[in-house]
């Protein structure tokens, strides 16, 4: 699966044994979610029934990426329209930085509003047929609509992390984007950075998966530069007490993943704690 993960990312050269379980390697795949990153790789001499099942597994995704983008469109309209600011948290503001967007995995969608358009923001949605899925908690409440979920946040931070300010703040710097299409707000690069490294950082909880530790890795890859990094990042995380796990997660990925980028910034991470990190990938899967 690593193999494949480097192979579809990265453009490396990777060879496989003749005896590989493919559909052992589905298997893992599905329960990471990167399906859709790694069956592209698919060497030739996976044929027949196995290769079969991983295109079924391709069209699943297929399938739910209309649904998803469709309703990120209306929703993108609904709050423009209604003059309601927001960005996109994970997700599209993810895939933005594979070279494949419409490749990763999607779930619900986590948007954010400023607090003081929070209610506001709640009124419009159940106005315009979102039902409600979870009440409010201190962080979102959750609709659905069409079998798509989604989160309205009004806060993003983690009961033990704290990363209000900054990302409230970049909020009127949101930046809108362009994929094949679809328009969707996100909070400017480094914020946005800082919101998928605080992702992983939540899943160390009840344990990291391969999509939390790629969103970060391809956003290493298309940002965090070493200029990059000592200009805007460093300081950052270190204020969020979060640059410990940014070197150890871009280390991790340079051995295990193929991430190509020198990094120097992350040189002196501490290699007992990336192998950690890439056992609890291991053992706990996509979400724990």
């Amino acid at each position: 699966l690593l193999s494949l993960i480097r192979q579809s990312l990265f453009g490396t050269e990777e060879a496989y044994p003749a005896d590989v379980n493919w559909d052992a390697v589905l298997q893992e795949a599905k329960q990471q979610t990167v399906v859709g990153i790694v069956a592209k790789a698919l060497p030739e001499s996976c044929a027949g029934e196995t290769r079969a099942k991983w295109t079924a597994a391709e069209y699943q995704l297929v399938a739910n990426h209309v649904r998803y983008w469709k309703a990120q469109d209306e929703l993108h309209q609904l709050l423009t329209e209604n003059g309601i600011p927001y960005v996109i948290l994970k997700g599209a503001a993810a895939a933005m930085y594979y070279p494949d967007p419409m490749r990763r995995a999607m779930g619900d969608i986590d948007f954010l509003v400023p607090t003081d358009r929070y209610e506001e923001a709640k009124a419009l949605l159940f106005e315009n047929g979102y039902q409600l899925h979870h009440q409010d908690n201190d962080r979102h409440i959750g609709f659905n609509k069409g079998h798509v979920f989604y989160e309205l946040h009004h806060r993003f931070s983690y009961e033990d992390l704290d990363l209000e300010e900054p990302l409230l703040a970049a909020m009127p710097r949101a930046i809108e984007k362009d994929l094949e299409g679809h328009r969707f707000f996100t909070l400017p690069t480094a914020e946005n950075g800082l919101v998928l490294l605080a992702h992983l950082w939540g899943h160390l909880h009840t344990g990291v998966g391969l999509r939390q530790a790629i969103d970060w890795m391809l956003f290493v890859h298309a940002e965090l530069s070493d200029e990059a990094w000592e200009t805007s990042f460093s300081q950052l995380s270190q204020q969020y007490g979060l640059q410990r796990l940014a070197k150890v997660a871009a280390h991790m990925c340079q051995k295990y993943f193929g991430l190509p980028d020198p990094c120097t910034w992350c040189a002196d991470a501490d290699e007992a704690l990336c192998d950690e990190l890439f056992s609890q990938i291991q053992c706990f899967g996509n979400f724990g």
